[in-house]
């Protein structure tokens, strides 16, 4: 079993101030903690939306650096496996992209696809619902619901 976890989850999971926080930061707690997730991964990809989108929407360069050490492992147990970009996974996820024009997918969404593919990654962890009827997506809300039950 495995997880791609994406941009926002994180995003919520660090910053309290968040619409989302309680839910991704559940979520993320969840698939981080408990076995039945396995292996936990993202993309460089999905660290520099990350990192981007903290510092942009709390006016805090730490606040960006931040996340980005815990995405790493620095400091952190390191949890989650960083997967980097390779020429072929780019021309994949350009092919991605072209492909399900009708999802809407940023080009990042389109990677995150190409990872999950190339990697046979199991499910997604995404906010997103763009990315469902392409790839096998786990929303935060229904691991949230399942930690206020357990």
């Amino acid at each position: 079993m495995s997880v791609f976890v994406d941009t926002g989850v994180f995003y919520a999971h660090h910053d309290t101030d968040a619409s989302r926080h309680d839910v991704g930061f559940a979520a993320l707690n969840d698939v981080l903690t408990a076995t039945e997730y396995g292996h936990v991964m993202t993309s460089d990809y999905v660290y520099d939306e990350v990192v981007t989108l903290t510092h942009r929407r709390t006016g805090d360069i730490d606040a960006g650096l931040e996340v980005g050490r815990r995405i790493r492992g620095e400091g952190y147990p390191s949890a989650i496996e960083l997967l980097h970009t390779s020429p072929s996974l780019f021309d994949r996820a350009v092919a991605v992209h072209r492909k399900h024009t009708e999802h809407q997918l940023s080009f990042t969404d389109a990677m995150t696809v190409a990872h999950v593919e190339h990697h046979d990654i199991d499910r997604v962890l995404s906010f997103d619902d763009d990315f469902d009827g392409i790839v096998d997506r786990l929303a935060p809300e229904t691991l949230a619901l399942g930690n206020r039950e357990r």
